[in-house]
């Protein structure tokens, strides 16, 4: 049984809290323990727990390995093109120490969202590439591309905007 009302990781259909598999979907709901909701998030590339810090006052999770960055949609929309904006690691990234079995990998065909957990699929945003997150519209950015976050401010605000006018006139 879930310990409360949520979603099924699957197929995100909304549950009561009272059953024990999907009703869309049938997988099996487990119970979540509160140690394991709290849980660091992955680096999509790396495997390993990734750290918060922040980029213009804005929180995002930083990868200590690969340099990667991840930013909600929510920070990017408060983010402002074209102002300086670096990279101010937290606490927990400064005591990081590279783990004994750590080997650098390659980046995989298609990423997991290190804050959904969904795909995300690789799509062009001015002038380069990054990874978008099917679901929440969150990005990965590889090693050295946050550095150039002012020039995918932009057009991602833009498809933003317009994704959320196609599906409001939907309706």
């Amino acid at each position: 049984m879930l310990n409360k009302a949520a979603q099924c990781s699957r197929c995100d259909t909304p549950l009561t809290g009272n059953e024990q598999r999907c009703p869309n979907c049938q997988k099996p709901l487990v119970a979540t323990t509160p140690a394991l909701s709290q849980r660091p998030a992955n680096c999509p590339v790396c495997k390993i727990p990734i750290y918060p810090a922040k980029m213009a006052d804005l929180e995002i999770l930083h990868c200590a390995e690969c340099e990667g960055t991840a930013y909600q949609r929510e920070t990017l929309m408060r983010m402002q093109p074209n102002s300086p904006k670096e990279i101010e690691i937290g606490a927990m990234e400064r005591d990081h120490k590279t783990p004994p079995y750590f080997e650098p990998r390659d980046k995989p065909p298609f990423l997991g969202c290190p804050f959904c957990s969904k795909r995300m699929q690789e799509k062009r945003l001015g002038p380069m590439s990054v990874d978008i997150c099917e679901k929440c519209k969150a990005i990965w950015l590889e090693g050295t591309q946050s550095n150039q976050i002012n020039e995918i401010l932009s057009p991602y605000k833009t498809q933003s905007m317009s994704q959320a006018k196609g599906r409001r006139s939907r309706r």
